[in-house]
């Protein structure tokens, strides 16, 4: 979703700082290196370097800018370790989506990507040509309503 809503915006970004660690920024994305910072934070273990991170998100962003982005970090975090840990598949809509951006990260290379069938050519077909288009338009619509 966020490669969609920068592109929406008619804008680009460079999304390995995404997948690696020395990242202090993200070209393109407006306040990447505070989300980075707290990103780094909210998954590491130091209770301090974490609150630091959410006082400067905080200062940077605003305090609604800091709960939104503790809650999409938190709401992740869940349903990823729950989809790991059950082995649960990405539809289809999604791997047609992201197969672009797995193969740019190298996200095809982590064990859980085996959880994921790949789809025939018919379902990649009708993804691209029916759901990614109404998927685009949902987008569109929430961020013109926003």
């Amino acid at each position: 979703m966020l490669r969609e809503g920068v592109e929406l915006e008619g804008g680009t970004a460079d999304y390995a700082g995404l997948t690696d660690p020395s990242a202090n920024e993200i070209e393109g994305i407006a306040q990447s290196g505070v989300l980075l910072r707290f990103a780094d934070a909210f998954m590491g273990d130091d209770a301090g370097i974490y609150a630091d991170a959410r006082q400067v998100l905080i200062d940077e962003m605003g305090v609604e800018a800091m709960v939104d982005a503790v809650g999409v970090a938190s709401n992740f975090q869940r349903m990823d370790r729950i989809a790991d840990s059950t082995g649960i598949p990405s539809d289809s809509a999604m791997v047609v989506m992201m197969e672009e951006l797995n193969e740019e990260l190298g996200l095809n290379k982590f064990a859980s990507a085996s959880n994921t069938p790949q789809p025939s050519w018919f379902g990649r077909l009708f993804t691209k040509l029916v759901v990614l288009r109404a998927f685009r338009a949902v987008i569109r619509k929430t961020s013109k309503a926003a």
